[in-house]
């Protein structure tokens, strides 16, 4: 189709250079893949989709990123025309696994214009954009979907609240893919963690490692957690640093540590436990070798 475009001002093109030049672009996507690291790099890679989108050539664009496992603009400011563009490039990349969206200050309007595509990635990092609750429940519609792929998911500093967990929830009690969730930095509240904690006792949960650090946990919410977590038999590490949990909590958390035969790490650090609660959680690395208990 861009041949046939640029044919009303050429003329002809010779079927080799057609061939030439899409092998061209394939080589030039394939060098710019390789170099995602820098600023300068993951611009590159970004303007290279927009002229791919561009081109409406379904073909080039399919040969171009049929074999992309990986796509990171962390950083970056992206706006939601550049998300429509990545979106795009997604539905074209049938072996896509790693999207690394962090600080890239995505709002409502952006994840929307990536939500088609988000079920197929394997690790999904989303963190620290102002997707609010509107934006999170698109995430809870790609992790719903009935070929949803996600296996990671990073939510962390996303603006979730206890009224939007709701929805988020429900999707994770019905997605058994999903082996690690960060939620920290948002404010979930004892409520919103006693709706994890739902999600936490479905059979068909196999999450392996949660963050729940600085979500305003407090020692009444810890309970319900605790008791979700008591028959699970898939979590290898929990974090739950920086919150309000204090010495009322050492007999659960001192219950939760000898009974999950699972967990290899438990973070607690930054919390306002006393020097004797601190230290006789410590204590309980020494029964389980291979435990690391961070307070």
């Amino acid at each position: 189709m861009t041949a046939r475009g640029l044919e009303e001002f050429l003329g002809p093109f010779p079927h080799e250079t057609t061939c030439r030049v899409i092998d061209w672009v394939k080589e030039e996507v394939k060098r710019q893949m390789g170099n995602k690291e820098s600023e300068a790099g993951k611009r590159s890679v970004l303007n290279t989709l927009h002229y791919l989108f561009e081109s409406q050539n379904r073909g080039l664009a399919q040969a171009a990123l049929g074999s992309v496992e990986t796509l990171s603009f962390r950083g970056m400011t992206l706006t939601p025309i550049d998300c429509a563009v990545l979106s795009h490039a997604i539905g074209l990349c049938d072996t896509i696994k790693h999207l690394d969206l962090a600080l890239c200050h995505i709002q409502c309007e952006g994840i929307q214009r990536l939500g088609p595509g988000l079920h197929k990635c394997q690790e999904l990092r989303l963190g620290q954009n102002k997707l609010g609750d509107s934006g999170v429940k698109l995430v809870s519609a790609a992790l719903r979907n009935p070929e949803c792929k996600i296996q990671k998911l990073w939510l962390r500093d996303v603006g979730l609240s206890d009224s939007s967990a709701e929805d988020l929830i429900f999707a994770l009690s019905t997605n058994p893919s999903l082996t690690e969730l960060d939620l920290s930095v948002n404010k979930l509240g004892d409520s919103g963690v006693k709706l994890v904690s739902a999600a936490l006792r479905n059979p068909e949960c196999k999450i392996q490692r949660l963050w729940l650090h600085n979500v305003v946990l407090t020692d009444s919410g810890v309970k319900d957690l605790v008791s979700a977590l008591s028959t699970n038999q898939s979590l290898t590490e929990l974090d739950l640093g920086l919150n309000s949990l204090t010495d009322q909590s050492v007999p659960t958390l001192r219950r939760l540590i000898l009974t999950l035969p699972s967990l290899e790490r438990i973070e607690l650090g930054m919390n306002q436990f006393s020097e004797t609660g601190g230290k006789e959680l410590r204590s309980l690395q020494e029964p389980r070798p291979g435990l690391r208990v961070t307070v």
